[in-house]
């Protein structure tokens, strides 16, 4: 089925925002689906079909699971528009908030070759792997997000609350205090006199972020400059690269061609830069270049494995096998500069939180000991 267009109307969005974002539209009890339930749904009416029950049969099977039951009015409304005589794409279409316009394609183009439940069986698979992926991420940061709030919590309570109290103790006191304590003070007082100001300066930052990634120029320039930041722009280029290999070949396996699948791909990317660069790509090959040859031209975008892999599978004509090798090299890079990264940030943001702790309450404490070398 390599001939099936796609649509120009289909406009997926990016599979990491969307898998987090899906929700039930096209119905008065809409209700967000989890992106396990939609896993759970998608696989079991694959797995129902593929061993030989009718498709009213499965949705209106998956529609009693207990676990599926708040879904059931999307599911029995889907499986009546199929009893009347509609298309499965076309009756899940109705829920577009549920079904991307890439799932319905896909789904599109495996009713027409005859193998919907293989193609629902890969489109549970890339939602899984990209779900898998997104929670080990979140996992792996949980940790130093945890140590970084309640550690800069710590220091700003000792510095607002704590050091005031010895201030007050010191001042009385007449003791020359050493420089560290007089610049922890000044740091205190600062920090009550313009914390709003600082405040203010945050959230003025996290606006300006949100009103330039609102703007294509802004967007583009703030997501290609994210990918020149050393070892954590790598690690952003290959999840989007990976996001890319894993829409391209499911869409391949799927029978879309090079250039349709490049068309859904480039509006599957969240980062811009790498967008543009899938959007010259498509329209480079629907020109006549080779695949290979317009990807080795974008090299800073795409790793060096992945082009030479690419090259091999367009010369032996298993382009859609080797998006597979791809996606597997990519998924294990990605899992070891998370691992990398991780295994920095931990350690140095332990040692510096411990550090400022250290020096506040060395500060607090060195003018008593001079007070008492004093008196004694």
């Amino acid at each position: 089925m390599a001939g099936q267009a796609v649509p120009n109307a289909a406009k997926p969005a990016g599979l990491v925002q969307q898998l987090s974002q899906i929700q039930i539209g096209g119905a008065k009890k809409a209700s967000k689906v989890k992106k396990r339930d939609l896993i759970y749904m998608l696989r079991n009416i694959s797995t129902l079909v593929d061993n030989g029950l009718s498709l009213p049969k499965a949705l209106e099977t998956v529609s009693q699971e207990k676990t599926l039951r708040k879904y059931a009015h999307m599911l029995v409304s889907i499986r009546q528009r199929v009893e009347q005589g509609e298309t499965f794409s076309n009756a899940a279409a109705k829920f577009r908030d549920a079904f991307s316009d890439l799932m319905i394609q896909q789904i599109k183009v495996g009713e027409r070759s005859g193998t919907l439940s293989a193609t629902l069986a890969r489109l549970t698979a890339q939602l899984e792997q990209g779900d898998n992926l997104k929670s080990q991420i979140i996992k792996r940061l949980t940790y130093p997000a945890m140590l970084m709030f309640f550690g800069s919590g710590a220091v700003s309570f000792m510095l607002l609350f704590v050091v005031p109290t010895f201030e007050k103790t010191y001042s009385e006191s007449g003791a020359k205090l050493p420089a560290v304590t007089q610049l922890l003070i000044d740091t205190g007082r600062f920090g009550k006199s313009y914390g709003w100001l600082i405040a203010i300066g945050i959230v003025a930052t996290v606006v300006g972020t949100i009103l330039v990634r609102r703007n294509p120029t802004g967007r583009y320039a703030f997501d290609r400059s994210i990918l020149r930041i050393p070892m954590l722009g790598d690690w952003f280029r290959n999840i989007a690269v990976l996001q890319f290999m894993e829409v391209l070949g499911n869409l391949m396996d799927s029978g879309f061609t090079v250039v349709e699948s490049l068309e859904a791909c480039s509006r599957a990317i969240n980062n811009m830069a790498i967008r543009r660069s899938i959007e010259e790509l498509r329209l480079s090959v629907l020109r006549g270049e080779k695949f290979s040859s317009e990807l080795e031209k974008h090299g800073n975008m795409f790793p060096p494995i992945a082009i030479q892999l690419v090259i091999i599978g367009e010369k032996t004509g298993t382009l859609a096998k080797v998006t597979t090798q791809v996606r597997e090299h990519l998924r294990r890079e990605v899992e070891r500069t998370t691992n990398l990264m991780l295994g920095t940030i931990e350690p140095v943001m332990t040692i510096t939180l411990a550090g400022a702790i250290g020096t506040i309450l060395l500060a607090i404490y060195l003018p008593m000991f001079d007070m008492i070398n004093t008196m004694g």
